[in-house]
């Protein structure tokens, strides 16, 4: 009886222990999932992903073998899940990755999620022409349609590629290059996709360099590097200067003049075009203090200085300060400042217009939906973009184009200013068209502040 008791109870302990054993390999299975998938995604863990390349790469070392990383951005992410409803940006996520799995299971490799919106992924044996194959096929799969709640939804990717053992040979070395090379992608429009260049790393330290400098030259007192120049805007027929564009110059210690494009583009991608712009608008309404009472100042403001909160308060403080009257200021802005925050930036620019001042719209004609929200912008001008009234001359297409949009602003009663004029040719093709207001080479090139005053006293 008691053998029996015994067994009995020997079984239960054992069952018990069996029982509880199961649940600890389950649990482990779990937390190892845990440890080693996104759990957003089901691909892998940034950790475990690394963990495995290092392995692949320790194996393709001995063997010679050939391979790729790539690494996968959703361009935009954070402003299409802000619209999208609870949870379905996290299904929209799932199924990017779903997509990535296929292609990189079909040719042997791995994926895992390396941020919020960016995943990287390692296929073994490609060469340069079959890295670029994969990153075509990676574009082209994840840039067909989505249907969240029953509603189509067209994401745009971009694709940096780098190659093993060209490029790096360790994960730490490749994961840098396949970054660097979606340096260049940020220029562009739209998805694509870069392989690495030794030459793109050379670049980017050279920018990362000249935007340490121009971020210590904002710190100086006086500003002493930065200088404004005034590009002439005109009387078509009599060529008299109504107005002036402030364009800024930075004149380095070293380098000595950098290019205002890539000083401007500097300052937009670090967020400098904040400080730097504010002391643009200073400076240029303080030297258009003495200009000509019927002279404008023209100011360009970029997305970043519309999205500061102060900057209405900015320019009404500006203008108390230098005591320039606010009919004589008008603020260049260009269509992109309207794409995500719409109703914003209208009050931001109709508060603006209500103390006086006057908003031009510029590059008019290469914005992204001109003709139909024209109407609609809180705008006193139009600047037909240079590229147009480049071809007047060569091109019968050229001048169709900008004879509609002249039709187009003079029905809506808005002036019009024609940017880029630099021949006899373009300016009598732009008076028959009846352009009034025009600015470019022919008509003055940009010009030092003391050249602009010295003008500016001899008309006075």
């Amino acid at each position: 009886m008691r053998e029996s008791y015994l067994l009995a109870l020997c079984l239960t302990l054992a069952g018990a222990l069996a029982a509880i054993c199961l649940l600890f390999v389950r649990r482990e299975r779990v937390l190892r999932h845990r440890l080693t998938r996104d759990e957003a995604t089901g691909v892998l863990s940034q950790r475990e992903l690394q963990r495995r390349a290092r392995a692949w790469l320790a194996q393709a070392e001995g063997h010679a073998r050939r391979g790729a990383f790539f690494l996968v951005r959703f361009e935009q992410y954070a402003e299409i899940s802000a619209m999208l409803r609870a949870g379905e940006d996290q299904a929209l996520l799932a199924l990017v990755a779903q997509r990535l799995s296929l292609v990189a299971r079909a040719l042997g490799g791995i994926v895992g999620r390396c941020g919020l919106d960016t995943f990287t992924v390692c296929v073994p044996d490609v060469d340069e022409q079959g890295a670029a194959q994969v990153s075509t096929k990676l574009l082209e799969d994840l840039g067909a349609s989505y249907e969240l709640g029953g509603r189509p939804l067209i994401a745009v990717f971009r694709v940096g590629a780098a190659l093993y053992p060209e490029h790096g040979r360790t994960v730490e070395e490749l994961q840098r290059c396949v970054q660097v090379s979606m340096v260049p992608l940020k220029e562009r429009e739209g998805p694509g996709w870069n392989m690495f260049d030794f030459r793109l790393l050379a670049r980017q330290r050279d920018r990362q360099g000249l935007e340490n400098d121009l971020r210590l030259a904002l710190t100086t007192r006086n500003m002493e590097q930065f200088e404004l120049y005034y590009q002439p805007v005109c009387d078509s027929a009599s060529g008299l200067v109504e107005g002036c564009e402030a364009l800024l110059r930075w004149h380095h210690p070293v380098l000595g003049s950098v290019s205002p494009a890539v000083t401007i583009e500097l300052a937009e991608r670090s967020g400098l075009i904040v400080p730097l712009g504010a002391w643009i608008l200073e400076r240029a309404c303080s030297q258009a203090t003495q200009w000509p009472a019927a002279w404008r100042v023209h100011v360009n403001l970029s997305v970043k200085q519309m999205n500061e909160d102060g900057l209405v308060q900015l320019v009404s403080d500006v203008l108390a300060d230098t005591k320039l009257a606010a009919r004589k200021l008008v603020l260049e802005v260009t269509e992109s400042i309207f794409i995500l925050h719409y109703e914003r930036h209208v009050k931001i620019l109709n508060t603006l217009r209500a103390k006086g001042i006057g908003v031009a719209l510029d590059d008019f004609g290469c914005g992204y939906s001109s003709l139909n929200h024209l109407r609609h912008l809180p705008i006193d001008w139009v600047k037909i973009d240079r590229s147009f009234i480049s071809a007047l001359e060569s091109d019968a297409g050229s001048r169709e184009v900008v004879s509609a949009l002249f039709g187009l602003c003079q029905a809506m009663h808005l002036p019009v200013v024609a940017e880029g004029v630099e021949t006899e040719g373009q300016r009598e093709i732009l008076k028959a068209l009846g352009c009034r207001v025009m600015q470019g080479f022919l008509l003055g090139r940009p010009a030092p502040a003391a050249e602009i005053q010295a003008l500016a006293s001899a008309v006075s």
